[in-house]
């Protein structure tokens, strides 16, 4: 947790250094996320649903050359379920994976002005995130001769015998475009940081996005 505040204080102070010469964007996205586990020779991968939003802040360095520092708030969900019927006996599962994250991207942008009140702009930095929460909520129920039998049950991502590690960063790469007030944007995080917890296991995160930005 330390290492993420001591992050934001630096793109705190960067905003502060260049806010003569910076501009203000609120967006959201759609960003589905994919998290790929290997162990051994085997790779198994989760897909999630997942939606971003937050706020940046261009600085211009030099030139055409600026760095967007930001802050958002990520959310990521899916829900699996199964079931099996054996005739006098019939078992259906449900269960709904959830997970929250703060993350701080800074990146490098390059504008070009294509006429008037256009402007892209390519981008690429390292994005920081925090996972604050992660949970796994299972319901199971079985009908055995039409007598039904349910049960719950939850998992902490983070917990005492955790899955995950929380701190994670990505490399991220995309493309903007500025439509007067307006921003659209896409690209992609790659992760870099194994996020499992267990013993021989390597996870990393990546996710595509797509999203629409106003400028403040």
């Amino acid at each position: 947790m330390k290492k993420i505040f001591a992050i934001a204080a630096v793109a705190a102070a960067m905003l502060f250094a260049g806010k003569a010469n910076a501009q203000l964007n609120a967006h959201v996205a759609y960003a589905p996320q994919t998290y790929k586990t290997t162990v051994g020779s085997n790779e198994t991968s989760k897909d999630y649903t997942g939606f971003i939003g937050g706020l940046s802040y261009n600085i211009n360095l030099s030139g055409k050359l600026g760095v967007s520092p930001g802050f958002y708030f990520q959310y990521n969900t899916s829900t699996d379920s199964d079931g099996l019927d054996l005739g006098i006996v019939r078992v259906s599962g449900k269960s709904t994976s959830t997970q929250m994250l703060f993350a701080i991207p800074v990146l490098f942008n390059y504008g070009f002005v294509v006429k008037r009140d256009i402007k892209i702009a390519p981008f690429i930095g390292p994005t920081f995130s925090y996972a604050f929460s992660g949970k796994t909520k299972g319901e199971g129920s079985a009908n055995f001769l039409g007598i039904p039998v349910g049960g719950e049950s939850e998992y902490d991502w983070y917990g005492s015998n955790a899955m995950y590690k929380p701190f994670s960063i990505a490399l991220t790469f995309g493309l903007c475009a500025d439509l007067r007030d307006f921003r659209l944007f896409g690209g992609y995080n790659l992760g870099l940081l194994n996020i499992d917890a267990r013993d021989n296991y390597t996870t990393k995160g990546t996710n595509w996005f797509v999203g629409l930005g106003y400028n403040l």
